[in-house]
């Protein structure tokens, strides 16, 4: 039944988010801007990690585009996200940052969407901090410290949903 909900609350994402590129010239990523909570970066990322799957939207000619990510991390007070630069994912990033990423948080029923931007952030110490966060991709990729394809890019103006709550990250 989680599941079936999970890819209901998939579909909407992304169609809210093409009906949102088609009807609205907001210059923020931020759904709501009277969010009264606040949310650390790292209580998002320990969210995240503990619901174990998570899915990221993005926008392709005013087509929905969804799929499963896996490396977003805090490093410095800041939540970033490691991809490819072969990807789609950083092509439709590039072209339109305002990305959606839905998750339902452990021990919840209420589903979850993060709104924000996706902006490229590549840095020396990021890529170095990060890839000692994820031994796993260096095993994988011995050469990962410089690996241009090999990209990090920033998620800015944080804002999550959590069933009825609206959280700021801060």
């Amino acid at each position: 039944m989680k599941k079936i909900l999970m890819i209901v609350a998939l579909a909407l994402t992304t169609v809210s988010m093409s009906y949102a590129q088609q009807t609205d010239a907001r210059t923020s990523a931020t759904p709501k801007a009277n969010a009264t909570e606040v949310m650390t970066p790292q209580e998002l990322v320990t969210m995240l990690k503990e619901c174990g799957h998570y899915y990221l939207a993005t926008v392709n000619n005013n087509l929905p585009c969804v799929r499963p990510v896996t490396f977003i991390d805090v490093y410095n007070g800041e939540v970033y996200a490691m991809t490819r630069k072969s990807k789609d994912v950083y092509e439709h990033a590039a072209k339109n940052p305002n990305v959606q990423i839905a998750f339902y948080p452990k021990d919840s029923r209420n589903w979850a969407r993060i709104t924000c931007k996706l902006v490229d952030a590549e840095t020396p110490e990021v890529r170095k901090q990060f890839l000692a966060m994820y031994p796993s991709v260096m095993e994988a990729h011995p050469d990962a410290l410089t690996d241009t394809d090999l990209t990090f890019m920033k998620l800015s103006g944080i804002t999550v949903e959590i069933g009825k709550k609206v959280y700021q990250v801060k």
